[in-house]
């Protein structure tokens, strides 16, 4: 991209020749160069440091090393102790071992044998044996090997020397060591002006800290400072690491094979960079210098920029304040004098614009109509002047029927048309202007009757159907339009717009769920109060705190008179609401997604009673309903098996019921994981037959054993003859297709005897059993009282 030619007279050209010029010059180069040349000389000063420092503890650790020498070669050579070695006095060898190192300020003295073993340690109980680093470094003397070493002892480095006790052969070892503590630490320290450490290599690829200057809560960063591996050979290895300090790590000694001993040599930089602190110094002023200057030029940039932007200010607020005749005069020819000009070719385009958005801030650009926000404005004005005069009104809310095909097959140009001549068809149907019609956005309208209640709203309604009804022909193409319309009054169904708004869309919603030309807004058809958005929030901490309680019903068998099975029922016991029945909270869980973890509940519970049942000699299968989330979650038969693994049960233990319209949802899904379940030997029963919409061809493809024959044709059975027909067809049906049958819904004995002469295979009801706890229900089964005489034979509660 070319960039504009800068010419000097320009307010552009005069800030960078000041600001590059005073700031760049000044601040950027100082900083750049003398800032450079401070870090790196302190870093090479610290690191000539540090390689003296490593000289200076060397040569203490060879004075220390001659001094214990000469110490344990005169201890060796103790009349005294040569006798005490001899005739094996053990507390007189502890005596001049305790006595003798004290004129080398030694930490550590020893009497070694000729086999190794510990002869003599005045600080150590009799009994304990030669550290390791003591043995090795015995082992090197016996060799030859005079040279002083460095050991671990505990925690504690160690430097050690030996000479063998002898007139004419070796009669032991005396061993002598120095601690390397902080105390000699400190005094390396004093002498070298360096941060002194030393640090063990313990073979397994860690570094550990025996002893150091360094404050106790630096010593983790100092560890981590060390090199990733001991430092091979003489010479010290610089470390990184740690940013505040040049390191120095080199090894002490001999490692006796057990180990490296390091010395660590730490430089602070700060101390480092004190003597040029000067330079430092040199530098802020220069900044200060270029601040200040810098400072200065901007005042007068400043001041010429500041009275023409003044006019600028002062204009603006013409505008804010509605006036758009107000101009500014252009002075200069620089880029304050251009921004002047642009700023009064803003104010003719803004009073362009302003006049145009007042046009269409509260119309629909393509019908013409009023908008969502006039119309919103328009309810709250007609409640106000309802709740002013106890009066009503209506609101109704549209949305086209098959819109969105005609979009997709004649295009969006079509669309349009469509809209333009519904808005006019509706606008006509309107019988007064205080009325008002509006399109909310896409194919949806709305219609506000200010003074109007249910009656007038159908009325309207029913206008608005037969002025869509008629033939609508749009560049020669026969289109048929309708819609579905929802009502809702004030102050029957809201006392504010956005309620009254939401519930005519509800009560459209259910118009096109019906397939009626409009429907009054009911709250049963209201899925999302605030009340049922509470029980989700409710049952979620009903499943969580065991709040949920199964009941059984029992289901006989026809043939042998006995209860081979029973129903699980679910029932929650609300603190509050008392029973709360599934009918009331299951939908809305399954439209929320949360029936799986109910579902989970109910089979975790029911296994866990099967087991119960099975321990205690009642073998029972339990019937267990599953919805059509569940029926569609590829994971359900996994769950169910774990969960039957879970309680040592198998998944035959159970029978599940699904219902039609749960299969018809996904046929061909459904179908797979009822095979899968099927596999696995779970029992499967189609239950509520009768009141769906199946398909045969479907139904025979299931693998299904059972079909339950919903009670609302049981209950009938006796006096309604349609109802014995469905029953019979039903039950001869599923013989056919080697089906078992269990009719639902027994209340009475007429109709058990009925299903007893229809071939029906079982039977569930009040009239048998009405559920019952889990205890009740053992306690039904083991009684097996005798049958009553109006049950025709078969075993009763």
């Amino acid at each position: 991209m070319d960039l504009p030619a800068l010419r000097f007279r320009s307010l552009q050209a005069r800030i960078v020749v000041v600001f590059l010029a005073l700031l760049l010059t000044v601040q950027v180069a100082g900083y750049t160069f003398i800032h450079s040349a401070i870090t790196d000389n302190a870093r090479l000063h610290a690191q000539d440091e540090l390689t003296v420092g490593e000289r200076v503890f060397n040569r203490l650790l060879a004075q220390n090393a001659q001094r214990l020498t000469q110490a344990a070669e005169a201890l060796a050579g103790d009349f005294a102790l040569r006798e005490a070695v001899a005739m094996r006095d053990r507390p007189a060898i502890a005596a001049i071992l305790r006595r003798h190192p004290e004129r080398a300020r030694a930490d550590l003295a020893m009497l070694v044998g000729t086999n190794g073993r510990l002869l003599a340690d005045p600080s150590a109980p009799r009994g304990r044996a030669v550290p390791d680093p003591v043995a090795r470094h015995v082992e090197r003397a016996a060799r030859g090997e005079h040279a002083p070493g460095i050991g671990i002892i505990g925690d504690a480095a160690y430097q050690l020397v030996a000479a063998p006790v002898r007139p004419a052969a070796p009669m032991g070892w005396v061993v002598i060591g120095l601690r390397l503590d902080e105390r000699v630490m400190k005094d390396l320290a004093a002498l070298t002006s360096l941060d002194v450490s030393i640090a063990a290599w313990d073979g397994t690829n860690a570094w550990r800290l025996l002893a150091s200057t360094r404050p106790a809560d630096r010593h983790e960063a100092l560890v981590t400072a060390l090199p990733a591996a001991p430092p091979e050979g003489p010479g010290g290895v610089l470390a990184g690491g740690d940013p505040e300090f040049e390191s120095l790590v080199f090894p002490l000694g001999a490692n006796d094979g057990a180990g490296v001993t390091a010395g660590v040599l730490q430089r602070s930089l700060d101390q480092a960079t004190a003597p040029f602190k000067g330079l430092q110094t040199t530098l802020l002023a220069l900044t200060l210098i270029g601040l200040v200057l810098a400072a200065i030029g901007s005042v007068v940039m400043v001041r010429r920029i500041t009275r023409p932007l003044g006019a600028l200010v002062a204009a603006a607020r013409k505008i804010e304040e509605g006036d758009y005749e107000h101009r500014v005069a252009v002075a200069d020819d620089d880029e304050i004098g251009e921004l002047a000009s642009a700023f009064n070719l803003m104010c003719d385009g803004i009073a362009a614009r302003e006049h145009r958005i007042s046009e269409l801030a509260y119309a629909d650009p393509l019908t013409g109509l009023p908008n969502r926000a006039l119309f919103n404005d328009r309810i709250g004005q007609a409640v106000r002047a309802a709740e002013r005069g106890q009066g009503q009104l209506a609101v109704l809310t549209m949305d086209l029927d098959r819109f969105k095909h005609v979009n997709d097959t004649l295009g969006h140009h079509m669309g349009d048309l469509l809209l333009r001549e519904v808005a006019y068809r509706l606008h006509r149907a309107l019988q007064r202007r205080t009325d008002t019609v509006a399109r909310l956005g896409g194919d949806e309208f709305a219609v506000l009757l200010p003074t109007e209640g249910v009656e007038g709203a159908k009325l309207v309604a029913r206008k608005i159907v037969e002025v869509l009804s008629e033939p609508l022909t749009i560049e020669g193409h026969l289109v048929d339009v309708g819609a579905s319309t929802g009502i809702a009054v004030y102050p029957e169904h809201g006392d504010d717009a956005d309620t009254l708004m939401r519930r005519a869309d509800v009560a459209m919603y259910s118009a096109k769920r019906a397939g009626t030309d409009f429907e009054i807004y009911d709250s049963r058809h209201d899925q999302n109060t605030p009340a049922r958005l509470s029980l989700l929030g409710e049952l979620r901490h009903a499943v969580e705190h065991d709040q949920l309680a199964l009941l059984f019903q029992p289901t006989i068998s026809l043939g042998t008179r006995t209860a081979g099975s029973a129903e699980a029922l679910l029932r929650w016991h609300h603190p509050e609401r008392g029973v709360v029945l599934p009918e009331r909270f299951v939908p809305f869980a399954e439209q929320t997604g949360y029936i799986k973890a109910v579902t989970r509940w109910v089979l975790n519970m029911v296994f866990g009673q099967c087991a119960a049942w099975h321990a205690r000699g009642i073998d029972l299968r339990v019937s267990v309903n599953i919805s059509a989330r569940d029926l569609h979650t590829p994971d359900f038969p996994r769950l169910l098996a774990e969960l039957a693994g879970a309680h040592g049960m198998k998944p035959e233990a159970i029978s599940l019921e699904v219902t039609e319209s749960a299969v018809m949802e996904d046929p061909a899904h459904a179908l797979e994981i009822l095979e899968r379940l099927h596999a696995m030997g779970v029992r499967l029963a189609i239950d509520d037959f009768g009141t769906g919409y199946s398909s045969l061809a479907y139904l025979k493809r299931l693998p299904v054993d059972e079909l339950k024959i919903d009670k609302s044709f049981v209950m009938g059975l006796v006096r309604d003859r349609d109802d014995a027909a469905i029953v019979r067809a039903t039950i001869d049906l599923a013989h056919h297709m080697g089906l078992a049958v269990t009719a639902e819904g027994v209340e009475e004995a007429s109709v058990l005897e009925t299903l007893r002469r229809l071939g029906c295979d079982q039977a569930q009801g009040n009239f048998i059993s009405p559920p019952l706890p889990a205890a009740a229900l053992e306690r039904w089964i083991r009684q097996e009282p005798a049958p009553r005489a109006d049950a025709a034979g078969v075993l009763l509660h």
